[in-house]
């Protein structure tokens, strides 16, 4: 946050002293700046009664006049004073509140100007106070849907002017819109910042939506201060995204409360549209799919130009096809064409894009050496590089935007420096950067992606996620207010800004909002104002939220931001926090601060069920450790003969119900290397003449009706997944998390060698991050490097079916017919 000057308690011999010492000033931040009453001193509200009016243009921008409302509601609020809202300056009251520009600001002297991105100035004088940013009112384009069943004449009228059959990311342009409020989304709003802060300055804080979440002190006398003070963010770009609380479906608290913490849309810097995946714009209609199968990528000999699940339905895009690329560079060129102010286009390929086109034009394309966040990258921003350079010849002012996400975060190795006008979003999970090693790569990439990018045009894209309804975190206090400081403060001068996905539930108002509530208010302020104190921030919080509870929570929020990790794994932390909620509880009462912890209790309830679980226990499972080593030592020929196996630990399978050494034996070694998982399984024989061969393609589920070995394994954040290889090579993969879904694919490799008396398998399993079941719910292992801290718990087992009878063994016993006994896992560790 930048501010040119400040505000300063005086004592005042003459009132006109105030108008010739604004230059001696001193510069303050956003914390509190109440001004005590001093004989002589200007008030604009004096003993509960008004002492000023508050002055706006005759005929205001929507914000503005929205800015004027809230100062006028507050005001009233606190005091009890009701200061009127007039075209021009009473007669009747001293002083006078100047919301927004009008031809009194403009007497004044006090302009807009220079005040980009809702950033806004506060200045006084004598008796008046003026209060100013920029309040453009958004007009719609010409063409843009006003409601959800005007899309079709919308799309009629696109087709029109494009003579294509595409998609258009201005299709939810009107969800930007709330009826309630009367206001745009996209309209400036640097008054409205204005009148927020003068409002923060007198004691009024918003933690939360509603009148729950706000803090409004009583006070009889209001002063009118003394002020020369210009704020702009630290952070242009400010997007509690397009999920909750919902812009156009949200109730007046839920939109108000974005608004008074000074988030943004920032279309000046990407536009109205829709800006995820927007290739598929380009391939995703029906008459495309139809028209130009060669579009999409070819999979097991199937064009993708088809599928039943949602992510995919627009298709799946070939980046090698020329008629694809073709048909993307003239849709950028139209879509600027028709929307000349927009400033950026998005390009970014399907969700869930995870997999190389199988074609010849695609083939060796992919980079698998960079584990699963560079497998696509080169990939896919050649194809982002060269549509981008095409559009550079035409429209140099435009810009092409493309999101780092799933297996193309790593920026391409064989691209130098990219097209000037190209704009990257990296797709991050900050509330994983707990772990100092994720946390490193994040920023390394980041840096990496800078040295390419000739624009400068850098973005994050924070997964606030954790809350999810039914994700692998629901109910866990997941707060990481520190981890949101350091790295505002880490991004600040390097990204322009945040877009945020918060977790939804089933209304459009934001969700879980007594938990949710402090994550999104502190990268709200650092937004503003990234090199603040956090602990001063944190320190009011607890004050003025929690009152007399304030030390308990305190205890409680720090208590679980450093060991919210462990509490899906290990029952002690799960019964200290909720021992530290009840005694928050307890010291809050029946008051207000109470009702504010009840919804944090609420939410926390799946704690107790998650607690009686892990109470139960692994009890007496064995544990095993993998030893790091390096991917070049290791060839994935299923021999295990390499280096890479060398001073690797052994570990033997026993009989599955009780426990005994099997006539045949089964060992396996586990190694880490390059963010996956590696292990060798060595299985022995009479003769692999007799081996009972089930299935040979991969997918294939009669892979159970024959021989084959299983890995099942739960990591730090989702349980659990199991892979089974057959003796063919053939293999499959289950996300086992809600029944057996074989669709997800962990994006394994394994090699089976056959010998005479045994047969052996390597396996690969790239490991994507904590995150990434939310980045992708198809594709990838979610979870990390396993540590003693944060373990996984895996058992590895196998079947051999003879006619004469079955043999089943595993590592951890489960004493039942079956394997799948998550209590039975064994503790694995990376030394």
């Amino acid at each position: 946050m930048v501010i040119s000057a400040g505000v300063k308690q005086m004592n005042y011999s003459r009132r006109s002293q105030c108008f010739f010492s604004l230059a001696l000033f001193v510069c303050m931040s956003f914390a509190e700046w109440m001004v005590a009453p001093i004989r002589g001193e200007s008030f604009l509200v004096r003993d509960g009664q008004p002492l000023a009016d508050i002055v706006i243009a005759e005929q205001p921008p929507r914000m503005a006049r929205l800015a004027a409302g809230e100062l006028q509601s507050y005001i009233e609020k606190i005091s009890g004073a009701t200061l009127s809202i007039t075209n021009r300056p009473g007669q009747d009251v001293p002083a006078h509140i100047y919301v927004g520009k009008s031809i009194y600001t403009d007497q004044l002297k006090i302009t807009d100007d220079g005040l980009a991105h809702d950033a806004f100035r506060i200045v006084s004088g004598i008796n008046w106070l003026v209060l100013l940013g920029q309040d453009r009112d958004f007009t719609p384009p010409e063409l843009f849907a006003r409601n959800h069943s005007d899309i079709p004449r919308m799309l009629e009228q696109w087709d029109t002017l494009t003579g294509e059959k595409w998609g258009n990311p201005h299709t939810a342009v009107y969800r930007r819109y709330n009826p309630i409020l009367k206001i745009w989304d996209y309209d400036a709003r640097g008054s409205l910042n204005a009148v927020y802060e003068f409002l923060r300055g007198i004691g009024v804080r918003w933690y939360m939506p509603g009148d729950l979440g706000e803090v409004v002190p009583a006070r009889k006398n209001i002063e009118l201060g003394c002020f020369d003070k210009l704020v702009r963010p630290d952070f242009p770009y400010r997007n509690l995204g397009d999920y909750t609380p919902h812009f156009d479906g949200g109730t007046k608290d839920a939109v108000l409360w974005r608004l008074r913490l000074g988030l943004a849309y920032g279309q000046e810097l990407w536009g109205i549209g829709w800006t995820a995946h927007g290739l598929n714009y380009v391939h995703g209609r029906d008459e495309v799919k139809k028209a130009h199968p060669e579009y999409y990528a070819l999979y097991g000999g199937k064009r993708m130009n088809g599928s039943p699940y949602p992510w995919w339905k627009e298709g799946v895009p070939c980046l090698s096809s020329p008629g694809l690329f073709q048909a993307t560079v003239k849709y950028a060129r139209d879509f600027f064409r028709i929307y000349p102010d927009d400033p950026l286009v998005s390009i970014m390929p399907a969700d869930a894009y995870v997999s190389l086109c199988e074609c010849e034009l695609c083939r060796g394309k992919s980079t698998p050496e960079r584990g699963y966040n560079g497998q696509l990258s080169d990939y896919v921003w050649d194809f982002v590089n060269r549509v981008a350079i095409e559009l550079y010849r035409t429209n140099p002012d435009k810009k092409v935007l493309c999101g780092a996400y799933g297996s193309y975060v790593l920026p391409p190795t064989k691209i130098a420096k990219l097209s000037p006008n190209v704009a990257v979003c990296i797709i991050e999970p900050r509330y994983t950067f707990y772990e100092e090693k994720t946390y490193k790569n994040f920023r390394e990439n980041r840096k990496e992606w800078l040295n390419k990018l000739t624009s400068g045009d850098l973005y994050t894209y924070a997964h606030y996620l954790y809350s999810r309804p039914g994700g692998s975190y629901e109910g866990v206090p997941v707060y990481f207010p520190h981890i949101i400081a350091e790295d505002m403060h880490a991004l600040k001068g390097i990204s322009k800004g945040d877009y945020i996905e918060l977790s939804q539930g089933k209304q459009c108002n934001m969700h879980a909002p007594g938990f949710n509530h402090l994550n999104v208010y502190v990268t709200a302020k650092m937004y503003w104002n990234a090199s603040q104190d956090i602990e001063a921030l944190l320190d009011e919080y607890y004050e003025k939220f929690y009152g007399p509870a304030q030390k308990e929570m305190k205890a409680f929020i720090r208590f679980s931001e450093k060991n919210w990790p462990s509490m899906l794994k290990q029952a002690k932390p799960v019964d200290e926090a909720l021992k530290l909620l009840a005694a928050a509880k307890e010291a809050a009462g029946d008051t207000v601060y109470g009702k504010r912890i009840d919804l944090l209790v609420e939410y926390c309830k799946p704690l107790k069920q998650l607690r009686d679980r892990l109470a139960r226990g692994r009890e007496n499972v064995p544990e095993a450790a993998a030893f790091e080593r390096k991917k070049s030592d290791i060839s994935l020929d299923g021999k295990l003969d390499d280096k890479f196996w060398e001073k690797t630990w052994v570990y033997s399978l026993s009989e599955l119900e009780t426990g005994r050494q099997p006539a045949l034996q089964t060992s396996f070694r586990t190694a880490w290397a390059d963010d996956a998982m590696y292990f060798g399984i060595h299985c022995q024989e009479r003769s692999t003449k007799n081996l009972k061969v089930a299935a040979t393609k991969n997918g294939d589920t009669t892979i159970w009706q024959g021989d084959c070995v299983e890995l099942l394994f739960e990591t730090q954040v989702h349980s659990y997944y199991q892979i089974a290889v057959s003796p063919s090579g053939a293999v499959i993969n289950a996300d086992r998390k809600e029944g057996v879904n074989t669709i997800w694919s962990s994006q394994a490799q394994a090699a089976v060698f056959v010998g005479d008396d045994y047969w052996s398998v390597e396996i690969r399993i790239p490991v994507a991050g904590e995150d990434a079941e939310t980045l992708d719910r198809m594709n990838g292992v979610a979870g990390r490097r396993p540590t003693k801290t944060y373990p996984w718990f895996i058992n590895v087992c196998r079947q051999r079916i003879r006619d004469n009878g079955n043999e089943v063994s595993a590592w951890s016993p489960t004493g039942k017919t079956t394997f799948h006994d998550l209590m039975k896992f064994g503790e694995l560790v990376v030394r």
